[in-house]
Parts: C-alpha cells; sequence; structure tokens
C-alpha cells in the first residue's frame, strides 16, 4: 500500500486527492478514476496506506504541488468539466480574496436503501453561502475545490464532521466559500463508508461545540 501519484503536465492546476479504501477498489478503478482522469487535473494522488481517511486526506496534500486542491472520496464520479467549471468560478473571484474555494450540489445514489436514512436516492441542491448557516449545521460538501493556502488540514482526531470542522477552521481564518449552482456530483452509497457513522452522534456534536464555541 502506499500514495500513487498520476501527473499530465498540461493539466489543470488542480491536486485531486483521493482517500482509497481497500473494498472500494473496483469501484473506484471501472468508475471513479476514468471520469477523474477526463476532468484532466495535474495531478491525481490515490492514498491507499492504513488510517482514517482524513489521515489519508492529509497525506496527500502533503504529496501534492498544484494551486488547488479538490479532495474526491472514492465513491464520486463526476461530471465531465466539473473541475474546470469550479475552477473558473473561483478565478473569477480573484478580486475578492476572501473566497477560498467552490462547492456545488449532489445527488445521492444509494445502493442500500434499506440501512439509508433518505431509503432511496436524493438530490442535494447547492445552497449559496451562508456563514450563520454554517456554524449551524454543514451544507458543503468535502468535495469542493479549494485554494492551496487556505486548506486548515482536516482534523484527525475527530470521528465524525471532519468537512464541517475544516469549513468552521476555514470561516474562523476569514475565508469564504463560493456555490457554483450548474452542476451536479454523483455520491455513491456502497456500504457504511470510510468514516463511519456508527460513532454516537451527540458525542461528535459536542465535540465541534467545544472546538468552535
Amino acid at each position: 500500500m502506499a500514495i500513487n501519484i498520476d501527473k499530465v503536465d498540461d493539466g489543470l492546476p488542480i491536486s485531486v486527492i483521493v482517500p482509497l479504501s481497500k473494498n472500494r477498489r473496483d469501484f473506484f478503478n471501472n468508475m471513479v478514476l476514468p471520469m477523474l482522469e477526463a476532468n484532466n487535473p495535474n495531478e491525481i494522488i490515490i492514498n491507499d496506506r492504513e488510517g482514517s481517511a482524513p489521515e489519508k486526506r492529509n497525506a496527500g496534500f502533503d504529496k501534492s504541488t498544484q494551486p488547488y486542491v479538490f479532495f474526491c472520496d472514492d465513491d464520486i464520479i463526476l461530471p465531465a468539466n466539473y473541475l474546470e467549471t469550479l475552477l473558473k468560478n473561483l478565478k473569477c473571484e480573484h478580486k475578492t480574496p476572501e473566497i477560498g474555494y467552490s462547492y456545488t450540489g449532489y445527488y445521492g445514489v444509494v445502493l442500500h436503501p434499506e440501512s439509508h436514512p433518505f431509503r432511496g436516492n436524493f438530490r442535494t441542491p447547492s445552497t449559496p453561502f451562508n456563514p450563520t448557516a454554517l456554524k449551524q449545521g454543514n451544507y458543503i460538501s468535502t468535495m469542493s475545490l479549494m485554494k492551496r493556502e487556505v486548506f486548515p488540514r482536516f482534523d484527525e482526531t475527530l470521528t465524525r464532521f471532519q468537512d464541517w470542522d475544516m469549513y468552521l477552521t476555514i470561516l474562523k481564518n476569514g475565508v469564504r466559500g463560493i456555490m457554483v449552482s450548474d452542476v451536479f456530483f454523483w455520491a455513491y452509497y456502497l456500504d457504511a463508508g470510510i468514516t463511519s457513522n456508527n460513532n454516537n452522534l451527540n458525542d461528535a456534536l459536542q465535540k465541534i461545540r467545544n472546538k468552535h464555541g
């Protein structure tokens, strides 16, 4: 097991970082990776070492070189030109330095509806950036395109809500996101996931409250 890096010299200035789990390799190689490659990032970093998803993401970031980073789970399928669209929107905000990342909504494809709270496929629409709403609950997927310099690292001590914690930390640092409303990606719910949801919800929420007040 290792951190594998595939580079394309003329690709977009983006490092895609994937925390790969061993039970997702076939799905990732056959379904996810081809669409990542079609989006033409400069480098795709696949971390299939042992460890939690936050550990794998942080380690992948340490290997990355590009000015923009995109953390992509191993069950996510991107449409064509998805990364380019997020990049164009983020670059349009270059005169607004507090904008540090761009994000979209997504479609959830649930393969085991009996074990999912929504009991079937669903759509999570894009929601305009709102700091007050973000403090009340996370509505931004891990899959956002981020300026390298705003990434605060994932908190490896948390068992849940690592993405929410990351966005709250970024907000504390004076950085905001921008919604891109005209594209979506597909999130496939294949099993319990890399980050287990069996951890106590109230305990996890309390950790976020304690950290961010």
